[in-house]
């Protein structure tokens, strides 16, 4: 059964506005908001990136001209207001949402940028990387709390595997669908996994930094 790639595009990004929706309203649970001030996180969180990305690729503001993207926010923060016990039960509840809309996104936008004339693959996973983290980043920072992308997380990593994984795709001759559910699934597997398995990457060591003359110095 063949889709049009429109519609796997369209389906792919109405998902991961859902998630990331979603991984607002919950994230901002235990500061208590009233419905709008839910709302308001829900949406900067879900639609951050994809402003963000439409802006660079200069396309048109797809939040902006239809209906689906604000009534997929909307439903996302009802359903969080009215069970928010059910999606809160497990710790890492977000987190798995967040993962959800972060493979969601990196897919739609390294399938744009490659698509888009003039682009390399350096600028490919540039765009899909720093579009795809800014909604969490922004959700984080109206909330104050630590951002995943700056902390101890396997959080972009995913994400430029996941680009890297639809250019080798597409290299291969394959369309635009597979590059995009190729992209989709690898970043939200490894992120997935990563949330259960508590991977991480490296800490930088260094010695911590002291002021004035070194001892012995004088």
């Amino acid at each position: 059964m063949q889709f049009d790639t429109r519609q796997v595009i369209y389906g792919i990004d109405l998902l991961g506005t859902a998630s990331f929706a979603f991984s607002g309203a919950i994230r901002a649970i235990d500061r208590r908001p009233d419905f709008v001030g839910m709302l308001i996180l829900a949406g900067a969180t879900a639609v951050g990136g994809s402003v963000l990305r439409d802006v660079i690729l200069s396309r048109g503001v797809v939040f902006l001209h239809d209906w689906h993207y604000p009534l997929v926010i909307l439903f996302s923060v009802v359903a969080t207001c009215l069970f928010p016990t059910a999606l809160c039960k497990q710790e890492h509840c977000f987190m798995y949402f967040d993962a959800l809309g972060l493979g969601a996104f990196s897919a739609i936008t390294a399938s744009a940028a490659w698509e888009s004339p003039g682009m390399n693959p350096l600028s490919v996973l540039f765009v899909a990387t720093f579009t795809s983290c800014a909604g969490s980043v922004i959700r984080d920072l109206l909330i104050q709390k630590p951002s995943l992308v700056l902390a101890n997380e396997l959080y972009v990593t995913p994400v430029v595997i996941g680009a890297a994984a639809l250019m080798v795709v597409r290299t291969m001759g394959f369309d635009q669908q597979v590059g995009l559910v190729a992209a989709a699934l690898v970043a939200t597997s490894i992120r997935i996994v990563a949330i259960h398995w508590n991977w991480r990457l490296p800490r930088i060591r260094h010695a911590p930094y002291r002021q004035g003359r070194a001892a012995g110095s004088e």
